[in-house]
Order: structure tokens, then sequence, then C-alpha cells
């Protein structure tokens, strides 16, 4: 989401993120208002009240976004917002607080996505389940103005709707946050590898596999982690793996071959747009989906065993195909509305001059 921010920022307008106190370090230099509470904490309270992990799609994720999210972070969201005064107001698609502080404010938005198309069910039950959010309050919700999206058609199956209001958006790799540069890599005649399981999956163990099986099948890694977050094989020479934590992908895709991820949306479009295959060891969430698309168009590897990320890899660097597919994708994606395009729709759609 955050090229349309920064058009908007760039433009002159007054612009600022509304999200839970811990992101700021990761939208940095975009000013937070502060609300809500933290991802961890909504995730306890939705296994806590429902008996189930939200981390697949579900009757737990709808809970979770559509009700439990919404009842934690609403009151401190009007609050914020009301303190803001915006006149217009992008909130993602799983956002649902966002939208009925819209409603209550009585301003113009736009729904962003953040991943591919999701099951018509799934979008259904979470439209059911916040419509009571909005009885509670006596309020009635507001169409969106427009939905802004940076999924190409490449990446779906042609019997796929898209939204009839729909913005694209050209997607770029992510320069914000508070990270460390890129590393200075030695010389070397291996390929480059960056691996990155983003910043929604928290599993140790899986990603010390991969950069082990990656490592171990020749390349130069880039890892996305701190080093003592990584127990590697013992036949890993580490002065072929180099963690470097939270850098941003802008500063770290330019200096790498292939990309080993977990298939995250921004991810996954951060590395097409630079025409670089991947290995894909999905996780949750829409990850098996983009995983599926992305193999499906011809740019990636999808493996189940994180062992199996070294080989598929290899694969991807021998095979020029997969390159010439990521090309493709990059291609599309270079065709569709810049940031600063999207901007202008989006304030003659809000029918409001935006400060």
């Amino acid at each position: 989401m955050l090229p349309v921010a920064d058009a908007a920022r760039a433009a002159g307008h007054e612009t600022a993120v509304l999200t839970a106190a811990e992101m700021a370090p990761l939208v940095a230099p975009l000013p937070v208002f502060p609300a809500g509470p933290t991802v961890e904490h909504v995730i306890a309270e939705t296994i806590r009240l429902t008996g189930s992990d939200p981390a697949q799609p579900g009757p737990a994720a709808v809970e979770m976004f559509a009700g439990i999210r919404v009842e934690l972070a609403l009151d401190e969201s009007l609050r914020q917002a009301r303190s803001f005064d915006p006149d217009l107001m992008v909130c993602e698609a799983f956002d649902y607080a966002g939208p009925v502080v819209a409603s209550a404010l009585g301003v113009p938005w736009a729904a962003h996505g953040i991943s591919g198309p999701v099951p018509d069910e799934l979008v259904r039950a979470m439209g059911q389940r916040v419509a009571s959010e909005y009885e509670k309050r006596s309020l009635v919700p507001v169409p969106p103005i427009g939905f802004v999206d940076p999924y190409p058609d490449l990446l779906r199956d042609p019997a796929e709707r898209t939204a009839e209001d729909r913005i694209t958006l050209r997607p770029t790799a992510n320069e914000h946050g508070m990270g460390r540069e890129a590393p200075s890599l030695p010389r070397s005649e291996r390929p480059s590898a960056l691996v990155t399981v983003g910043t929604t999956v928290s599993d140790d163990d899986e990603l010390s596999k991969m950069v082990s099986s990656v490592a171990a099948a020749g390349f130069t890694v880039i890892v996305t982690a701190e080093a003592e977050a990584l127990a590697l094989s013992p036949e890993v020479d580490r002065r072929h793996v180099h963690p470097v934590g939270f850098v941003p992908l802008a500063t770290l895709l330019p200096s790498v071959d292939v990309v080993v991820t977990a298939g995250g949306t921004g991810t996954v479009l951060a590395a097409l747009s630079r025409s670089l295959p991947m290995v894909i060891r999905p996780f949750h969430a829409d990850q098996p989906w983009n995983a599926a698309r992305a193999a499906g168009a011809g740019a990636a590897i999808v493996v189940e065993d994180a062992t199996e990320a070294g080989t598929a890899a290899g694969d991807l660097v021998k095979d020029p195909k997969y390159r010439e597919s990521a090309a493709a994708v990059a291609t599309e994606l270079a065709s569709l509305n810049s940031p600063d395009e999207v901007l202008r729709q989006l304030i003659s759609r809000s029918g409001r001059t935006v400060r």
C-alpha cells in the first residue's frame, strides 16, 4: 500500500498511516497514528475465543479480521481518525475497522488489495460478520469509491472476476523501514539468492532449513533474519550466508539472481517486478494461492519441504524459462497505473479537494 501513500506525500498532501504502533518502524518515514492491539494480541484473542488458529482461511480468520480486530481497534481508531480529520481514506482489503471509521466520519474511502482474489464465500462471510459491528453502532456502510489492485492478470485464473471499480496499481519493491543497508557481497562465481519469509511467518527452524539447503546447493545467500535465529546445517560454509535482519526489499533485490520466499504478496510482486524467479515454500493465509499462481505463470517452483529449496533454486538458475516467465509478468506490471495516476483517480472519485 505504501506507494500510494508515498505519491500522496510527494504531491504535498498531508498523509499518515493508521495502524498498530508496532508497525511504525516498518513504514518509516511515514508518520503513524497508532491504534489497535498488536497482531500477536489479536491472534491470541481469536484462538481464545474460537479455539482455532486464524492463520488458515476459514471461520477463525473471518472472526479475527471482521469481528475481533474491529471490536478491539475501532474506538481508538475513531479517536485517532477524528484528530487527523482525513478527506480520503485508503483501507487495505482485510481491514474491516477502516471502513467502519469512514462510515462514522462520513469520509470517502477506497479499498486496496493486498492479495490476489480470495474465494467468494470467504468474502461473503466476512461481510456478514462485520455487518453486526455496523448495527451495534447504528451505522450504515458506505461503499468504496474504488478498488486499488496491484495483482496482475497474468497471475489470475481467467475465470476469476475483477472488481468493476478496479484501479490497477504498478507494484514496487518496498523501500520503507528502519533496517540496515544491504551487505557488500564478496566477488564470487556462485549465484546469489535472497531467502525471506516476510513479516508474518515466525518459524526459525523452517527458515534455517531453507537457508541451509540453498547455501549447500552452491548459492551465496542473503537472509532477512538475525544470525542468532539461524541454526544452519554443519556442512554449510557460513562465509556464504549473510544474515541482514530487516532490510527493505528494494535494497536487496538488485543483488540476487533468485528469491526463496514464503510467498507473501508483497515479496512475490516485488520479485516479479524485477524479473526474478522464485522458490516458494508457502505457510499460511494467501501464500499457497500466490505460490500456485506464480508457478502457473512459469515464474516459480513450489516446494512443501524446506530442504528441497536448494535443488529448486538450482533449477531456476539452470533453466532460463523461469526468468523469461518472470520477465513477462514484469512487463505486465510495468504497464499498470503508476501510484501518481492511482492517487489522481482516487481524488477525482472522492469528489473532494484533498489537503
